[in-house]
């Protein structure tokens, strides 16, 4: 049933994906899911984070959504319309790379720069705490 998933003749050929019936509405419905999580995450983040770098982060997060969800639809649109070469299989593919890459980026700025940052920045509030401040008329 799922064999032609592993063949890597039907994923790299310039035959547009077929998007129709229900596996169809699902992807469809994945790829909005991803752009309305992206506004979402860009609103919550900018409003109510009170953490500069928890709030970089989600507005990172926020521009993944959207660019990923944007991209899908637009995949999407073209296996729709069975345009040869931009409804290709081989687009899912790198578009599923390209998705890996960026959440592993992502993860990596969560557990060791952000932290990095946030110990910097704790050092150096330490090391002012010693210096006297501007004087105000």
């Amino acid at each position: 049933m799922f064999d032609h998933l592993l063949d890597p003749a039907a994923w790299f050929t310039l035959r547009s994906a077929e998007v129709g019936g229900l596996s169809g509405k699902f992807i469809f419905g994945f790829f909005v899911l991803l752009f309305v999580l992206g506004i979402v995450c860009r609103i919550v983040s900018s409003h109510k984070t009170e953490d500069r770098y928890m709030r970089g982060l989600g507005e990172r997060l926020g521009v993944m959504f959207l660019t990923m969800g944007f991209l899908g639809v637009l995949l999407y649109f073209f296996s729709f319309e069975r345009i040869s070469l931009f409804g290709a299989r081989f687009w899912y593919v790198l578009w599923t790379a390209g998705l890996i890459v960026w959440i592993t980026r992502l993860i990596r700025v969560a557990m060791v720069t952000i932290p990095q940052e946030k110990k910097r920045a704790q050092q150096q509030a330490e090391q002012q705490k010693y210096f006297p401040g501007r004087k105000r008329n």
